[in-house]
């Protein structure tokens, strides 16, 4: 069988040693081809991030697509055009939970020590110890529980702060284990008003574009930090802004962006209560990919169905 890999981001050589190391590991007798280089090379599986359309278009046998990262929100609507009946697969942590587990708990305690507060005291040259709220009453929300989300809950419970969540049907999802409420969406706000840090970790859908604005915002208590680790397009930044300078809101810590790179003159970059990263917060590793992407290709050549097969209806 052959295996098209397209990824801009990383060297051809890295994936197709590790694919083939895994593929020989299974006996799977796979040819990686680099469909950069190889744009016409037919292939049975393919393994992309943000691929040309024209090429996705050309490839007229692919029995399966995996998607290089947990969200497919710009992969997804090229596949409903160009390859509607094909497979899509995305990632299911492979090693990016361990990272989005340290980003998001590295954000909760840097809320909750109140680090911003005393980087503007230490502008002002200020020694100024400060009251911490109690730890049992710092709630930290969920908004999404899906490999990621419960990848960072687990961590943050083990640091002792009360936990709830809020998805899309308001139950965890088979064989998952979340120690607090779940909320379905149609109980946003209320969901909301008990957050001191809400940690965004929803895919981007039609119904999850903008679903942050002014209104959802500002149920949030005052003084609470929105951590966005998902898509930059689930929240306007116009509005956080305008929360955060009426001191409604305490801070932001955003690895995401409607626009990547962030632009050079985006108020986000300047304003002294948000950190900005640039979607780091849970990188693809080569190697656990690889393995992940091979165990599903042998899933695939048993008659099997594998885990992280994409509904194109609920776009995730």
């Amino acid at each position: 069988m052959k295996l098209a890999v397209w990824d801009p981001d990383e060297p051809f050589r890295r994936w197709r040693d590790a694919l083939a190391q895994h593929a020989g590991e299974l006996r799977l007798s796979v040819e990686v081809i680099d469909a950069a280089s190889e744009p016409d090379e037919q292939a049975d599986f393919a393994l992309v991030w943000k691929p040309p359309a024209q090429w996705l278009a050309g490839q007229q046998g692919l029995r399966a697509v995996f998607n290089l990262g947990a969200g497919v929100d710009s992969l997804l609507p090229l596949m409903r055009v160009h390859a509607p009946d094909v497979p899509l697969l995305r990632l299911e942590d492979a090693g990016m939970g361990r990272q989005m587990a340290d980003y998001v708990a590295e954000a909760v305690l840097h809320a909750y020590r109140r680090m911003d507060d005393y980087a503007a005291l230490q502008t002002q040259g200020t020694w100024e110890p400060l009251v911490l709220a109690p730890r049992t009453g710092f709630g930290i929300g969920f908004l999404g529980l899906g490999h990621m989300g419960l990848a960072a809950a687990r961590r943050v419970q083990a640091m002792e702060f009360p936990l709830l969540a809020c998805t899309r049907s308001g139950t965890p999802r088979a064989g998952a284990d979340f120690p607090g409420p779940i909320y379905g969406i149609d109980r946003l706000y209320e969901f909301l008003a008990q957050c001191r840090v809400l940690v965004l970790l929803l895919p981007l859908t039609p119904d999850t574009h903008g679903l942050l604005d002014y209104a959802a915002l500002s149920q949030l208590p005052r003084g609470a930090h929105v951590v966005n680790a998902a898509r930059g397009a689930l929240l306007r930044s116009a509005d956080l802004l305008d929360l955060l300078d009426e001191q409604h809101l305490g801070g932001a810590t955003l690895d995401v962006f409607e626009s990547e790179p962030l632009p050079p003159d985006d108020p986000l970059w300047s304003h002294p209560r948000v950190r900005v990263t640039p979607h780091v917060a849970a990188q693809t590793l080569v190697g656990p990919a690889a393995a992940q992407v091979m165990r599903k290709i042998a899933a695939i050549e048993r008659g099997e169905s594998p885990g992280g097969v994409v509904d194109p209806r609920l776009g995730y």
